[in-house]
């Protein structure tokens, strides 16, 4: 019995109701890790973006489109906070989103280990 104690508080750690399993806190850095760098990713690119098309597209920064301002300007000074708010937004959706679909994972986990532990004794 004091081999079986040690097992389990290697393996879960738990909170009030919630048991957090090696096997959940896993599957939740692995989803987290992967929505974080697509959304690090999106920004990245679009951020490197606005210098490269200075480089490599003239009319980024030198043609007028509307009213003397040039796309480089817009894009600078309205665009990319409307692009950065919608991503930080968006981001905070998925995130929750991931929160509620990991939520029920960690409570399949941890009913499947005491089913588990039912069957051992």
């Amino acid at each position: 019995m004091g081999d079986t104690a040690q097992v389990n508080a290697a393996t879960h750690v738990q909170h009030g109701d919630h048991v957090d399993t090696i096997e959940s806190v896993d599957a939740v850095f692995r989803e987290q890790r992967k929505l974080s760098f697509t959304y690090g990713a999106v920004f990245f690119a679009v951020t490197l973006a606005i210098p490269a098309l200075s480089v490599w597209w003239e009319g980024w920064y030198a043609a007028p489109i509307w009213g003397g301002f040039t796309a480089n300007y817009l894009f600078v000074s309205l665009l990319y906070y409307i692009f950065l708010w919608t991503m930080a937004w968006t981001y905070s959706k998925q995130a929750d989103k991931l929160d509620e679909k990991l939520m029920h994972l960690a409570d399949e986990i941890t009913a499947a280990g005491q089913a588990k532990e039912v069957e051992a004794e």
